[in-house]
């Protein structure tokens, strides 16, 4: 019974072994090809207008720059933007890559919930610059849908613009922009999400757990059970 009890101990410390040294690993470090300039806009009068900013470089409502925020505050529509500088760059494989920030909107005790539901990314011709009317401009592009329903704070999400971006360095644009806003068959109802740390990378940086971590990971659970037993 000693002797069943190392050998799984044994196989669960090799498994260690292998997640500690990237053998099995996690997630794959992604190559930032360019920053992302971030902010929100939002609409008094319907969902179509942008007309105030609700994160800006102007610290808008005390709020901190560079943070996309999607969703409603109230019965305004908010949409998160980022745009990046194509300028000098080359064509290739591209990933939009963003992070999860936090579970709730930008207002304390307004929009501090989140909405279950989904959120298009679309793609548009940037201009390098804080602007209103990006809430509405025309999309050259569409990206993904996303689910709400599974997104926790800390998530590193990527999805695939190679064609968008290459399209773009191709038809001589100097920006492109990306905007996240909420589904029309969504209600947030009130809530929002936020999201930060936007770039482009070369490859795809998701992190997210995968079956095989979780059953190493079970394993791993089982053998210091067994051992504990056996001891």
């Amino acid at each position: 019974m000693l002797q069943r009890g190392n050998k799984i101990w044994s196989v669960c410390f090799y498994v260690f072994v292998l997640i500690s040294f990237g053998l099995a690993p996690l997630s794959v470090d992604a190559v930032t090809i360019t920053d992302g300039f971030t902010f929100s806009v939002a609409s008094d009068f319907g969902p179509n207008t942008g007309t105030h900013f609700h994160s800006s470089t102007g610290g808008d409502f005390g709020n901190p720059a560079g943070i996309a925020e999607v969703g409603e505050y109230f019965t305004e529509r908010v949409r998160g933007l980022s745009e990046y500088n194509l300028a000098g760059l080359v064509a290739g494989p591209a990933f939009v890559t963003f992070d999860v920030l936090d579970n709730k909107g930008l207002f304390f005790q307004e929009n501090d919930f989140p909405f279950i539901g989904n959120i298009n990314i679309v793609a548009y011709t940037g201009n390098q610059a804080e602007d209103l009317s990006d809430f509405e401009a025309v999309t050259i592009g569409s990206v993904a849908t996303l689910s709400t329903s599974s997104l926790a704070v800390g998530n590193v999400l990527s999805f695939d613009i190679t064609t968008i971006y290459n399209n773009a360095l191709t038809n001589g644009l100097t920006s492109l922009g990306i905007r996240l806003q909420v589904d029309a068959a969504t209600n947030p109802q009130g809530g929002a999400l936020q999201f930060n740390m936007f770039r482009l990378t070369s490859t795809d940086d998701t992190v997210v757990p995968e079956p095989m971590t979780l059953s190493l990971i079970s394993l791993g659970v089982l053998g210091m059970a067994t051992r504990r037993r056996v001891m």
